[in-house]
């Protein structure tokens, strides 16, 4: 389906920001896929520019009757019901959402161990960057069971999302974060600001650059539009499975999901792109002025993050 002249991403195409308008070196630098650890100084956004900014515009596709993921329809779940699973390297669970670094262990800190699954006594809370669990066994030697997890360093939970999807997918998505610069963030808000609670979208409009937006989340949905995919999928928490679910919905309604997901041939990474640069200005080919990445630079992207998962 052709989609109209109003289907436009815009935000912020001036300064670096994590909507994706920036291609310059340093996004190029920063890592991609679930397991992310960009870690830089965030600009503060500049004061609004009441009468010189532009407000973002983002247009939501109509539903259709393309085909999409099926996502399961019982939560997956570990021997008690709820867990998270840490990915490819240890990491601690936290008596604080700071640094690990200079925690006692045992009491500040204790170890959890790669690729292990954790049973927690119940639903893992997204809160920020972190993750807060409540054990249901106690750590050998650790003096508390509730704590803090680096959300990047835990690959999947009970509460389900981006790992619930095909590598090709999982890759893809990842890549398109890659391009709004918000790679592993979900608790992003426009120029680089960051939200806590994942109780609903932030709904906080910041100025930049000479564009004011309130686009938040790890695929920098507007309100607007956000508030138009939660009704019509019944999401009630703006938490990462929700961003994703309303995310692999937009890309539904392009009729570019098909490509998505055999975007492991280049041909399908291309059709697809091409599909979505008319919601994601980022995207190379998107008509709306704005700094875009090429293709080449998204393909090798991609191929990182699929190789990640493999």
């Amino acid at each position: 389906m052709k989609a109209p002249a109003t289907l436009v991403l815009f935000l912020a195409g001036i300064v670096a920001a994590p909507c994706g308008l920036v291609a310059g070196t340093a996004l190029a630098d920063l890592q991609i896929g679930i397991d992310a650890r960009a870690s830089f100084s965030a600009p503060a956004p500049s004061a609004p520019e009441a009468l010189t900014s532009l407000e973002a515009v983002q247009y939501l596709p109509p539903n259709n009757n393309e085909p999409g993921f099926e996502w399961p329809s019982q939560r997956k779940s570990g021997p008690g019901g709820f867990y998270i699973h840490i990915g490819a390297a240890q990491t601690f669970l936290k008596v604080n959402d700071g640094s690990a670094e200079g925690l006692v262990e045992g009491t500040g800190k204790c170890r959890l161990e790669a690729r292990t699954l954790y049973e927690t006594q119940s639903a893992p809370v997204f809160e920020g960057d972190q993750i807060i669990a409540v054990l249901k066994n106690p750590l050998p030697g650790c003096a508390f069971t509730r704590g803090y997890v680096n959300m990047p360093e835990i690959s999947s939970t009970s509460a389900g999302g981006l790992w619930q999807l095909p590598v090709n997918v999982r890759a893809f998505l990842d890549t398109l974060a890659f391009s709004e610069g918000t790679n592993a963030h979900y608790d992003y808000i426009y120029s680089y600001v960051t939200f806590k609670s994942y109780a609903d979208h932030p709904r906080k409009v910041v100025c930049s650059g000479g564009l004011c937006s309130s686009a938040a989340g790890r695929y920098q949905f507007l309100t607007k539009t956000w508030d138009g995919l939660a009704k019509d999928l019944a999401l009630t928490d703006f938490t990462p499975p929700s961003q994703e679910k309303a995310t692999l919905e937009l890309i539904r309604r392009q009729g570019a999901y098909a490509a998505v997901e055999k975007s492991s041939d280049y041909k399908n990474f291309s059709k697809a792109v091409g599909k979505l640069n008319t919601i994601w200005a980022s995207l190379p080919g998107s008509p709306y002025g704005q700094p875009t990445h090429t293709l080449k630079r998204l393909w090798t992207a991609y191929q990182a993050a699929l190789a990640s998962y493999r």
